[in-house]
Protein backbone atom coordinates (compact mmCIF):
# COMPACT_ATOMS: atom_id res chain seq x y z
CA UNK A 1 0.00 0.00 0.00
CA UNK A 2 2.64 2.34 0.68
CA UNK A 3 4.14 2.05 -2.78
CA UNK A 4 1.05 2.66 -4.33
CA UNK A 5 0.35 5.96 -1.92
CA UNK A 6 3.69 7.07 -3.12
CA UNK A 7 2.82 6.54 -6.68
CA UNK A 8 -0.63 8.41 -6.12
CA UNK A 9 1.31 11.33 -4.23
CA UNK A 10 4.26 11.46 -7.81
CA UNK A 11 1.03 11.49 -9.90
CA UNK A 12 -0.50 14.33 -7.67
CA UNK A 13 3.13 16.36 -8.24
CA UNK A 14 2.54 15.82 -12.11
CA UNK A 15 -0.89 16.60 -12.46
CA UNK A 16 -0.63 20.07 -10.05
CA UNK A 17 2.96 21.13 -10.97
CA UNK A 18 4.04 21.22 -7.38
CA UNK A 19 6.36 19.47 -4.65
CA UNK A 20 5.44 17.75 -1.61
CA UNK A 21 7.39 18.68 1.11
CA UNK A 22 6.18 15.82 3.07
CA UNK A 23 3.78 13.37 2.86
CA UNK A 24 2.11 11.11 6.18
CA UNK A 25 -0.45 9.29 7.55
CA UNK A 26 -3.42 10.82 9.36
CA UNK A 27 -6.49 8.89 11.72
CA UNK A 28 -6.69 5.85 13.11
CA UNK A 29 -3.95 4.25 11.57
CA UNK A 30 -1.76 7.20 12.75
CA UNK A 31 -3.08 7.45 16.18
CA UNK A 32 -2.50 3.67 16.78
CA UNK A 33 -6.16 2.19 16.74
CA UNK A 34 -6.69 0.96 12.80
CA UNK A 35 -9.51 -1.29 12.68
CA UNK A 36 -9.12 -3.99 9.75
CA UNK A 37 -10.51 -2.06 7.37
CA UNK A 38 -9.76 1.44 8.10
CA UNK A 39 -9.06 3.90 4.99
CA UNK A 40 -5.35 5.51 4.56
CA UNK A 41 -6.02 8.96 5.50
CA UNK A 42 -2.57 10.77 3.64
CA UNK A 43 -2.03 14.16 4.03
CA UNK A 44 0.09 16.56 2.52
CA UNK A 45 2.17 19.59 2.32
CA UNK A 46 3.56 20.83 -1.18
CA UNK A 47 4.44 23.86 -2.86
CA UNK A 48 4.30 25.47 -6.50
CA UNK A 49 6.41 27.13 -8.56
CA UNK A 50 7.44 30.94 -6.89
CA UNK A 51 5.48 32.55 -9.75
CA UNK A 52 2.80 30.67 -8.63
CA UNK A 53 2.42 32.82 -5.13
CA UNK A 54 3.18 36.15 -7.43
CA UNK A 55 -0.28 36.87 -8.09
CA UNK A 56 -2.85 39.19 -7.34
CA UNK A 57 -5.45 36.66 -6.79
CA UNK A 58 -6.00 34.23 -4.02
CA UNK A 59 -5.98 30.86 -5.69
CA UNK A 60 -6.67 27.17 -4.29
CA UNK A 61 -4.84 25.96 -1.49
CA UNK A 62 -5.59 23.01 -0.89
CA UNK A 63 -5.69 19.35 -3.32
CA UNK A 64 -8.23 16.31 -2.84
CA UNK A 65 -8.57 13.27 -3.89
CA UNK A 66 -10.71 10.51 -3.03
CA UNK A 67 -10.55 7.01 -4.52
CA UNK A 68 -11.62 3.73 -2.93
CA UNK A 69 -9.77 3.62 0.38
CA UNK A 70 -7.65 6.18 0.15
CA UNK A 71 -8.18 9.50 1.07
CA UNK A 72 -5.16 12.15 0.19
CA UNK A 73 -5.72 15.96 1.18
CA UNK A 74 -2.86 18.36 0.80
CA UNK A 75 -2.03 21.83 1.74
CA UNK A 76 -0.57 24.60 0.41
CA UNK A 77 2.82 25.22 2.37
CA UNK A 78 1.27 28.96 2.56
CA UNK A 79 -1.55 27.90 4.06
CA UNK A 80 -0.18 25.74 6.43
CA UNK A 81 2.24 27.99 7.90
CA UNK A 82 -0.97 30.73 8.16
CA UNK A 83 -2.50 27.54 10.19
CA UNK A 84 0.55 27.04 12.67
CA UNK A 85 0.20 30.66 13.16
CA UNK A 86 -3.26 30.20 14.73
CA UNK A 87 -2.06 27.13 16.47
CA UNK A 88 -4.30 24.65 14.30
CA UNK A 89 -4.18 21.69 16.04
CA UNK A 90 -4.73 19.39 12.98
CA UNK A 91 -1.57 20.67 11.70
CA UNK A 92 0.66 19.93 14.96
CA UNK A 93 -0.75 16.36 14.45
CA UNK A 94 0.48 15.96 10.86
CA UNK A 95 3.99 16.88 11.91
CA UNK A 96 3.99 14.07 14.47
CA UNK A 97 2.51 11.15 12.33
CA UNK A 98 4.44 7.85 12.83
CA UNK A 99 3.36 6.68 9.25
CA UNK A 100 5.56 8.69 6.50
CA UNK A 101 5.18 8.40 2.80
CA UNK A 102 7.78 10.75 1.63
CA UNK A 103 9.29 14.13 2.15
CA UNK A 104 11.56 16.77 -0.28
CA UNK A 105 14.40 18.79 1.98
CA UNK A 106 14.05 19.73 5.33
CA UNK A 107 11.31 21.74 5.56
CA UNK A 108 9.74 18.72 7.78
CA UNK A 109 12.36 19.50 10.22
CA UNK A 110 12.49 23.03 10.56
CA UNK A 111 8.26 23.37 10.96
CA UNK A 112 9.00 21.05 13.61
CA UNK A 113 11.78 22.73 15.45
CA UNK A 114 8.98 25.86 15.31
CA UNK A 115 5.65 24.14 16.30
CA UNK A 116 6.24 24.18 19.52
CA UNK A 117 6.30 28.49 19.81
CA UNK A 118 2.71 28.36 18.41
CA UNK A 119 1.10 25.77 20.23
CA UNK A 120 -2.07 27.46 22.34
CA UNK A 121 -2.85 25.28 25.29
CA UNK A 122 -5.92 27.65 25.27
CA UNK A 123 -6.71 27.05 21.93
CA UNK A 124 -5.59 23.29 21.41
CA UNK A 125 -8.11 22.56 24.80
CA UNK A 126 -10.99 24.33 23.27
CA UNK A 127 -10.27 22.74 19.85
CA UNK A 128 -10.03 18.90 21.95
CA UNK A 129 -12.78 19.63 24.17
CA UNK A 130 -15.43 20.52 21.61
CA UNK A 131 -14.70 17.27 19.81
CA UNK A 132 -14.77 15.12 22.65
CA UNK A 133 -18.19 16.45 24.01
CA UNK A 134 -19.55 16.38 20.68
CA UNK A 135 -18.28 12.16 20.86
CA UNK A 136 -19.88 11.95 24.27
CA UNK A 137 -22.70 13.53 23.61
CA UNK A 138 -23.46 10.88 20.42
CA UNK A 139 -22.19 7.52 22.46
CA UNK A 140 -23.63 8.59 26.34
CA UNK A 141 -27.32 7.39 24.81
CA UNK A 142 -26.86 4.61 22.79
CA UNK A 143 -26.87 1.08 24.17
CA UNK A 144 -24.93 0.36 21.35
CA UNK A 145 -22.00 2.40 20.13
CA UNK A 146 -19.21 2.26 17.12
CA UNK A 147 -15.74 1.61 19.12
CA UNK A 148 -14.60 3.47 16.47
CA UNK A 149 -16.86 6.80 17.84
CA UNK A 150 -15.83 5.61 21.40
CA UNK A 151 -11.71 5.30 20.27
CA UNK A 152 -12.21 8.89 19.50
CA UNK A 153 -14.22 9.98 22.42
CA UNK A 154 -11.41 8.45 24.37
CA UNK A 155 -8.22 10.11 22.52
CA UNK A 156 -9.69 13.35 22.58
CA UNK A 157 -10.57 13.17 26.05
CA UNK A 158 -6.75 12.40 27.21
CA UNK A 159 -5.81 15.01 24.81
CA UNK A 160 -7.24 17.46 26.49
CA UNK A 161 -6.11 15.86 30.09
CA UNK A 162 -2.40 16.33 28.79
CA UNK A 163 -2.89 20.04 28.02
CA UNK A 164 -4.28 20.71 31.25
CA UNK A 165 -1.35 18.59 32.98
CA UNK A 166 1.46 19.62 30.70
CA UNK A 167 0.86 22.49 29.04
CA UNK A 168 2.29 21.12 25.74
CA UNK A 169 1.26 19.71 22.15
CA UNK A 170 -0.91 16.41 23.32
CA UNK A 171 1.25 13.34 21.30
CA UNK A 172 -0.45 11.98 18.19
CA UNK A 173 -0.02 8.30 18.97
CA UNK A 174 -2.84 7.12 21.88
CA UNK A 175 -0.49 4.93 23.62
CA UNK A 176 1.46 7.56 24.32
CA UNK A 177 -2.05 9.00 26.06
CA UNK A 178 -2.88 5.87 28.53
CA UNK A 179 0.11 7.23 31.41
CA UNK A 180 -2.53 9.45 32.14
CA UNK A 181 -5.18 7.50 32.81
CA UNK A 182 -4.18 6.50 36.87
CA UNK A 183 -7.11 4.23 37.25
CA UNK A 184 -5.93 0.60 36.88
CA UNK A 185 -9.66 -0.96 36.25
CA UNK A 186 -10.36 1.91 33.32
CA UNK A 187 -7.10 1.27 31.44
CA UNK A 188 -7.65 -2.27 31.49
CA UNK A 189 -10.71 -1.79 30.16
CA UNK A 190 -9.03 0.42 27.37
CA UNK A 191 -6.55 -2.16 26.69
CA UNK A 192 -9.44 -4.80 26.08
CA UNK A 193 -11.40 -2.30 23.67
CA UNK A 194 -8.08 -1.65 22.13
CA UNK A 195 -7.75 -5.46 21.78
CA UNK A 196 -11.56 -5.92 20.40
CA UNK A 197 -10.67 -2.44 17.77
CA UNK A 198 -7.71 -4.31 16.05
CA UNK A 199 -10.06 -7.32 14.93
CA UNK A 200 -13.22 -6.14 14.11
CA UNK A 201 -14.39 -3.18 10.90
CA UNK A 202 -15.40 0.79 11.41
CA UNK A 203 -19.06 -0.51 11.18
CA UNK A 204 -18.63 -2.55 14.39
CA UNK A 205 -21.12 -1.76 17.46
CA UNK A 206 -20.01 -2.42 20.53
CA UNK A 207 -22.21 -3.15 23.43
CA UNK A 208 -22.74 -0.51 25.88
CA UNK A 209 -20.52 -1.74 29.09
CA UNK A 210 -18.80 0.74 30.58
CA UNK A 211 -20.75 3.09 32.33
CA UNK A 212 -17.61 3.43 34.64
CA UNK A 213 -15.61 4.49 31.57
CA UNK A 214 -17.65 6.94 30.80
CA UNK A 215 -18.40 8.29 34.39
CA UNK A 216 -14.07 8.33 33.98
CA UNK A 217 -14.47 10.33 30.46
CA UNK A 218 -16.68 12.86 31.81
CA UNK A 219 -15.34 13.76 35.03
CA UNK A 220 -11.96 14.50 33.01
CA UNK A 221 -14.03 16.95 30.67
CA UNK A 222 -15.84 18.70 33.50
CA UNK A 223 -12.44 19.22 34.75
CA UNK A 224 -10.23 20.19 31.90
CA UNK A 225 -13.33 22.64 31.12
CA UNK A 226 -12.90 24.34 34.27
CA UNK A 227 -9.21 24.66 33.23
CA UNK A 228 -9.51 26.13 30.33
CA UNK A 229 -10.14 30.04 30.75
CA UNK A 230 -6.67 29.76 32.73
CA UNK A 231 -4.17 28.58 30.14
CA UNK A 232 -2.03 30.78 28.17
CA UNK A 233 -2.01 31.27 24.87
CA UNK A 234 0.37 31.22 21.81
CA UNK A 235 3.20 34.00 21.65
CA UNK A 236 5.28 33.19 18.33
CA UNK A 237 5.69 35.73 15.51
CA UNK A 238 5.13 36.04 12.31
CA UNK A 239 8.50 36.62 11.41
CA UNK A 240 10.07 33.04 11.52
CA UNK A 241 6.76 31.93 9.63
CA UNK A 242 7.83 34.14 6.78
CA UNK A 243 11.47 33.30 7.05
CA UNK A 244 10.50 29.53 6.43
CA UNK A 245 8.07 30.51 3.85
CA UNK A 246 10.63 32.36 1.68
CA UNK A 247 13.09 29.84 2.21
CA UNK A 248 10.70 27.05 1.18
CA UNK A 249 9.69 28.29 -2.18
CA UNK A 250 12.64 29.71 -3.20
CA UNK A 251 14.61 26.35 -2.50
CA UNK A 252 17.13 27.36 0.30
CA UNK A 253 15.72 26.19 3.48
CA UNK A 254 18.39 25.65 6.28
CA UNK A 255 19.02 24.38 9.61
CA UNK A 256 19.30 27.79 12.15
CA UNK A 257 19.89 27.61 15.63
Amino acid sequence: MKELIQQKLKGLESDYNITILFAVESGSRAWGFPSPDSDYDVRFIYKHMPEWYLSLDEQKDTINSLEGELDLVGWDVRKALRLLRKSNAALFEKLQSPIRYGQQGCFLEEIQRLAPAYFSPMAGLHHYLSMAFNYYKACAPEQDVKLKSYFYLLRTTLASLWIVENGTIPPMEFKDLLPLVQDREQLKKIEQLLEIKALVGEQYLHPKEEEELERYLLQSLRYCESKADTLPKSVGTTQALDQLFRTTILNEVTHNS
